[in-house]
């Protein structure tokens, strides 16, 4: 089948009236407009990625690097759609067509090791030729012409690992999504609106701004990574059976209903969410003499204990006044600290406030900062003090 390109124009549409004479122009021109709303809206508004299937396998049996059905968008919004299995000769495309710029690594047996990446392209072909007048009213020749454009989506392999995935457009949004937690609530709003304000005006296509869609090239979306490992013999090369694929690299899509139950549906409903582990909490504390000791919901990192990390006070007639800390050690399995104070509080309340906040809070062993005391239950993302209060002349509050 012969390659072709399709006929593209989002913004001209035909006028049709009573007694018009359409032509292959005008043709042409309806199937433009309604193709090319639809690969621009695709393009800037979903961007690639993989939507249903696709996975990619390899079969050292037959040699082959597999892409099994499915459904994706490519970076110039088109659908490429793969009804059934799509095969890769891997020895036959290393001894033919591997790339100059191909990393290969040989061993001392003789065999080869390259890393290459899976990707789906669009290609356009024609179809079902017919006869056909080839040349209007010039002589009436008869002849043949294609009847059918094929959409297709064809797998091809290109040298080295998968390109790095950017963050991507919108740096703003990006970031506020991360500053959510300092952002007060009567103003996230405001914030969201201008940084979308600001990222749209910053986004044009790679081309130039004539372009029509985002990105300047074939738009091929990435599928799969493959790190290969080819054996020589007589005839081809063979592939062994340690050939990894890794699938995980690719750009997908995830339906909006989905993404609606994951910003809205309650914790309970999110079971992947809900086993996300807890940050730690100050759960009590005891004093007896010069020796405070606080006790944690899950192990600290040790690194972060120190006496800064404490304030003791004790109320007096007077008012509060401060006990110094001098010293703090964390017990071995790092669910307690024990803090030596300069002098033994005689009077009660005593008062104790953990850091979890500012600028040397107490973390988890797995990196997150105190978010409070385990009574309160606070769950702050960036960290909460927790406070204590020693009510007892001795013992535990």
């Amino acid at each position: 089948m012969a390659t072709t390109n399709l006929p593209l124009n989002p913004f001209v549409s035909n006028r049709y009236h009573f007694g018009m004479l359409l032509g292959v122009a005008d043709l042409d021109t309806e199937q433009g407009y309604h193709r090319g709303k639809g690969w621009l809206h695709n393009a800037w508004m979903h961007g690639p990625g993989a939507v249903w299937g696709l996975a990619v396998e390899v079969t050292p049996d037959n040699n082959e690097v597999v892409v099994h059905p499915g459904l994706a968008l490519d970076g110039n919004g088109r659908e490429l759609h793969v009804g059934e299995r799509l095969c890769v000769d891997l020895g036959r495309w290393f001894a033919e067509r591997r790339p100059e710029d191909l990393d290969v690594t040989e061993d001392a047996d003789g065999s080869v090791r390259f890393t290459v990446h899976v990707r789906l392209c669009a290609r356009q072909c024609l179809d079902r030729p017919v006869p056909a007048v080839s040349e209007t009213c010039s002589g009436s020749d008869d002849g043949t012409a294609y009847s059918r454009t094929v959409e297709q989506a064809l797998p091809e392999l290109a040298a080295g690992p998968a390109p790095e995935r950017p963050l991507g457009p919108y740096p703003r949004l990006r970031h506020l999504s991360g500053q959510i937690g300092t952002v007060a609530p009567g103003d996230l709003l405001n914030a969201l609106r201008r940084a979308a304000a600001l990222d749209t005006i910053d986004l044009a296509p790679e081309a130039g701004p004539g372009a029509l869609f985002p990105v300047d090239g074939d738009g091929c979306v990435v599928l799969a990574q493959v790190d290969a490992h080819l054996q020589p013999g007589q005839d081809r090369w063979t592939v062994l059976a340690d050939t990894t694929v890794d699938n995980a690299v690719r750009p997908a899509h995830v339906r909006t209903a989905t993404i609606q139950e994951l910003l809205f549906a309650p914790p309970a409903a999110q079971p992947f969410l809900a086993t996300a582990p807890e940050p730690p909490r100050a759960r009590d504390a005891d004093l007896t003499g010069t020796h405070l000791r606080v006790t944690f919901t899950r192990p600290l990192n040790p690194a972060t204990v120190s006496p800064e990390a404490f304030t003791v006070t004790a109320l007096r007639a007077t008012g509060w006044t401060t006990v110094a800390v001098t010293e703090a050690v964390p017990d071995d399995d790092g669910t307690a600290v024990t803090l030596t104070l300069r002098a033994a509080p005689r009077v009660r309340p005593v008062r104790v406030v953990v850091s979890g906040a500012g600028p040397a809070p107490l973390l988890s062993a797995d990196g997150r900062p105190l978010s409070g005391s385990e009574a309160d239950a606070v769950d702050v993302a960036s960290g909460a003090d927790a406070a204590l209060l020693i009510t007892a002349t001795e013992g535990r509050s």
